[in-house]
C-alpha cells in the first residue's frame, strides 16, 4: 500500500502571514488538526493544533484589556508558531514507511510532498491505522 492510497489529497493549507486566528478558524471548519505552511517554493513548515492553542477561557477573564484579540496571538502569523523541521514523506512511498515515520519523530501528521517539495497531500495516524487495518485478515468468527 502506497500513502497515495490514503493521503488526503490537496489539504488545507495556510500562508506563513496567516494569522493565527485564522488558521485556528480554518481548522475547526474543516474539522483538522495540521496546516501545512507553503510559500512560493513550496512547503516550509507546518502548525498543529496544539500550536495555536490558547487558553481562551483564562484571557476572557482579562478582557478588560484593550487589545485581547493581540493578546490572544489571533493577528500573529503562523510562522510565529510553526515548525520548521518537517517531516515529509513522498506519495509512492509505502503507508508502513509513513507509519514508522511518525512513530520515530513522535508525529501525527505528515505532509506529502513530489520531488520539488510541492505539497500534494497529508497523511495522518488515522490514515495509517485504517490503511493497515484494510489488510488485515478478517476475524475468525466466534463459535
Amino acid at each position: 500500500m502506497r500513502v497515495r492510497e490514503w493521503m488526503s489529497p490537496d489539504p488545507v493549507a495556510v500562508s506563513p502571514t496567516t494569522p493565527i486566528g485564522e488558521a485556528r478558524r480554518l481548522m475547526r471548519y474543516y474539522g483538522v488538526r495540521h496546516l501545512p505552511v507553503v510559500a512560493e517554493d513550496g512547503l516550509i513548515g507546518i502548525v498543529s493544533d496544539r500550536d495555536v492553542r490558547i487558553d481562551d477561557r483564562a484571557l476572557d477573564e482579562v478582557a478588560a484589556l484593550e487589545r485581547l484579540g493581540e493578546a490572544k496571538g489571533e493577528d500573529t502569523g503562523v510562522e510565529a508558531v510553526m515548525t520548521t523541521r518537517v517531516h515529509t514523506i513522498a506519495p509512492n512511498e509505502g503507508l508502513q514507511a509513513a507509519t514508522r515515520t511518525m512513530l520515530s519523530h513522535r508525529v501525527s501528521a505528515l505532509p506529502v510532498v513530489d520531488e520539488d517539495r510541492h505539497l500534494v497531500g497529508i497523511v495522518t495516524t488515522t490514515d495509517c491505522l485504517l490503511g493497515n487495518l484494510s489488510t488485515e485478515e478478517p476475524l475468525a468468527s466466534e463459535g
